[in-house]
């Protein structure tokens, strides 16, 4: 049997969900007609805004030959280098006057120094698909060759993004110029420093060997003097009448094996002065070009300010090593100017027709719709609560008599909010 009820009914300590949906319902009927407007004033606003002023994608592939991905990742940490970023501005101002505007070239300029635009929207594409790695899973990723940088960027128009993938392009080309012809010069500088010493000790060596040789040489002829007419002195071997017989190589065997030590000797005494003497001529090359103070780190001027450079050092030089040495520098800003210059885009970039997503003003329209309706709903929610405990107990809040609305005309308020009751006779509206 079911207790008896006291005629009271037990307190509830919860909600269900359907009462919450129908007081949600029942709050968006109430204030549909404040919220929805407003909502509707700032989406009008959002669009009216993007349509001023669209963005659009532009995408690309950069053709880098030979650039391994290992290269990739120490070329990204110095892109957005403002020296060189200056360097490239300065490039594309002499090759196309319209990027010396201001407004062009500030735009420029915040694209190529934003690190995330190289770390996010510049991707390296390896040769190396996902099948290969099935088929070859031995594959060395950081060394394979690749397709290129993929590139994707937006413009507020059309020409903008074109121009700004050019500018991309040629700021990749004359960074990795710089970063090799740099790499050059330190490494040469690292040679010269480390070597150098290395060959002077080694000609010390070399010297006293050759010393030791040669009093060597002189001892085994003296012997063969002593003894002329001797046939076992001009053999191959001895019998030595100590050590029970024991043969070692003859006076003229020896003599001819020190002479011919002799010889190589002289030859690795000739390239070791060779070498040291070409070190000496890169050492001239790296005095002269050391101070680096004017450089606006661009790798095109550094390149024909280097060529000036060897010119000048090398003006007078006749002799073969020198020759050499030129040649190996000549060599070495000759191949990174090619390979700089063989970065480009195989095809023109793709510029998409219409604005973006978040630039066009029917998304942009609906997404400030949605949002406005719902900050402006919690918003009320919260101030609704609040007047409500402010309240005393019992006591509906009404909006249409809150000061928040009170300024507002009774007509417009009641058209604002026609399901509150009216106010009672004799009171104002």
């Amino acid at each position: 049997m079911n207790p008896p009820s006291d005629g009271r009914s037990a307190p509830r300590d919860e909600i269900s969900l359907a009462e919450v949906v129908l007081d949600a319902l029942r709050f968006q009927r109430d204030f549909a007609r404040l919220i929805l407007p407003l909502a509707l004033l700032v989406a009008v606003a959002a669009a009216a805004l993007v349509a001023f002023r669209p963005e659009y994608e532009a995408r690309a592939i950069l053709e880098t030959p030979k650039l391994t991905l290992d290269e990739w990742r120490r070329l990204v940490p110095i892109l957005h280098d403002p020296p060189l970023v200056a360097g490239t501005l300065a490039a594309m101002e002499q090759a196309r006057p319209a990027t010396a505007e201001s407004g062009q070239r500030e735009r420029l300029r915040n694209l190529l120094e934003r690190p995330r635009f190289w770390s996010r929207q510049a991707q390296y594409r390896s040769a190396l698909q996902r099948d290969d790695i099935r088929e070859t899973p031995n594959a060395d990723l950081r060394s394979a060759s690749t397709l290129g940088i993929e590139l994707s960027l937006t413009g507020a128009s059309r020409e903008d993004a074109a121009t700004s993938m050019d500018a991309v392009a040629r700021h990749v080309a004359q960074s990795m110029l710089w970063s090799a012809l740099d790499g050059f010069w330190r490494d040469m500088n690292g040679i010269v420093t480390g070597q150098k010493p290395m060959l002077e000790l080694r000609l010390t060596r070399l010297a006293f060997d050759m010393e030791q040789n040669r009093a060597r040489s002189a001892d085994m002829r003296r012997l063969m003097e002593a003894y002329p007419g001797r046939p076992e002195i001009a053999g191959n071997t001895i019998v030595s009448p100590e050590n029970g017989g024991s043969r070692f190589l003859s006076p003229f065997a020896q003599w001819v094996a020190l002479e011919t030590k002799a010889s190589e000797m002289q030859a690795d005494i000739r390239a070791a002065r060779y070498e040291l003497e070409k070190l000496g001529w890169l050492e001239r090359f790296l005095a002269a070009t050391r101070d680096r103070r004017s450089d606006p780190r661009s790798g095109f001027t550094l390149a024909g300010w280097l060529e000036d450079r060897t010119n000048e050092v090398f003006a007078s030089a006749t002799e073969p090593v020198a020759a050499q040495a030129r040649q190996e520098i000549t060599f070495a800003i000759a191949e990174a100017r090619a390979r700089a210059e063989r970065i480009g885009f195989a095809a023109a970039p793709v510029v998409d027709p219409r604005p973006v997503w978040t630039r066009s003003p029917l998304p942009v329209g609906v997404a400030a719709f949605l949002a406005a309706a719902a900050a402006l709903s919690v918003l009320l929610v919260l101030y609704r609560l609040v007047r409500t405990l402010d309240r005393p107990r019992g006591e509906a809040w009404l909006a249409s008599r809150d000061p928040l609305f009170a300024w507002l005309p009774p007509r417009l308020r009641r058209a604002l909010f026609p399901y509150e009751p009216p106010p009672p006779a004799g009171e104002p509206a």
